[in-house]
């Protein structure tokens, strides 16, 4: 699979954009590891990292790149799944002491393009009244 002209890890079947890219940073957590190592004698040593695994640079590269894919992925999805605004589609009206009353049964909440993301009752979403746009829905 390509990314931008680079190769990236393909997706495990049943797996999401999160599970992947958690998947990649646990491989990219292994692949990297260094060790210190020491070369020369007395007071000619010289102390360098070196990979603890000898993978080929090519696989850690796609690693790498998987990582930042999946991410980005991920923070796509994340942003399309942002309340924009909330839709009444279920309520009636009725007398309450005398008084006309709005009673509201369900309510669609709407993402910022105002695609459908799911339906909530009424006390799952009153503290966010007072946030976002409300419609209602013609009966």
């Amino acid at each position: 699979m390509q990314f931008n002209g680079k190769e990236i890890i393909e997706k495990n079947l049943g797996f999401n954009n999160l599970e992947m890219w958690k998947q990649c940073e646990i491989l990219k957590s292994i692949v990297t590891q260094t060790i210190d190592t020491k070369e020369g004698r007395g007071k000619n040593v010289r102390i360098y990292k070196k990979y603890k695994h000898n993978t080929p640079q090519e696989v850690i590269d796609r690693i790498v790149n998987s990582c930042e894919y999946y991410k980005s992925l991920y923070e796509k999805d994340m942003k399309a799944k942002e309340v924009g605004s909330l839709e009444v589609i279920k309520y009636r009206f009725d007398y309450i002491n005398g008084e006309p009353k709005i009673i509201i049964d369900t309510v669609k909440v709407l993402d910022a393009n105002g695609s459908y993301m799911k339906f909530a009752k009424l006390q799952g979403v009153v503290k966010y009244l007072s946030k976002y746009p409300i419609t209602f829905k013609e009966l």
